[in-house]
């Protein structure tokens, strides 16, 4: 605390809470992008990965987990949920009530700011938003067709033609050469709708 009783800004955290290796990656792009942009990015955001738990299951414990390592109190200013809305549309998964998860953690960690960020339908559907890139960093010639019938079967297709295989939740060691290559600005203009309320809440704008 200060001597004029504010919270230490250092002591203030941004949670953004995301389901996989792939999300993790794409979001720690865009961040990285927005500081490329302008952007003043705080000491305390955190990129929090449940590999492919869903958040809502995990969510408090990973705040009581970061609140546990540090060594100073936590002051939660935002918490970001970044997830996929393929399982919600087709009913593998039933779609939390947000603004009742929003509640409890404004209630229980003092939360101020609360956000989801709903890749639609899914974040490979983001990747293939760059295409192109997709394929140049695979190794694929730009006429390759890709086949599939969502974002994850068309990336799995993709890293299959190139010998190898995708896993979107626990693979960052194949992802991560092929998400360093994309454009990540061409992503985030496709994107820009979804990712508004994302960028409010983080206090970035693009000039």
């Amino acid at each position: 605390m200060t001597k004029k009783g504010k919270k230490d800004a250092s002591e203030e955290m941004c949670v953004i809470f995301v389901e996989g290796d792939a999300d993790e990656l794409i979001i720690n792009r865009l961040l990285d992008y927005y500081k490329s942009n302008g952007w003043s990015r705080p000491k305390g955001i955190r990129v929090f990965n449940t590999h492919g738990t869903p958040i809502w299951r995990n969510m408090r414990v990973g705040l009581v987990t970061i609140q546990q390592c540090q060594n100073t109190p936590v002051y939660f200013r935002a918490v970001c949920c970044e997830f996929d809305t393929d399982v919600y549309a087709s009913g593998t998964q039933t779609e939390p009530n947000w603004k009742e998860v929003e509640k409890k953690l404004k209630k229980e960690f003092g939360v101020r700011e609360f956000c989801c960020l709903r890749a639609e339908t899914s974040i490979e559907n983001w990747m293939l938003d760059d295409t192109e890139g997709v394929l140049n960093a695979l190794g694929l010639p730009k006429n390759t067709k890709v086949k599939g019938t969502s974002g994850q079967n068309k990336m799995e297709y993709l890293f299959l033609l190139k010998g190898t295989s995708y896993f979107r939740n626990k693979g960052m060691d194949k992802i991560k050469p092929v998400i360093d290559k994309l454009d990540i600005g061409k992503i985030r203009e496709a994107r820009r709708k979804e990712l508004e309320g994302f960028e409010k809440l983080l206090g970035f704008e693009l000039k």
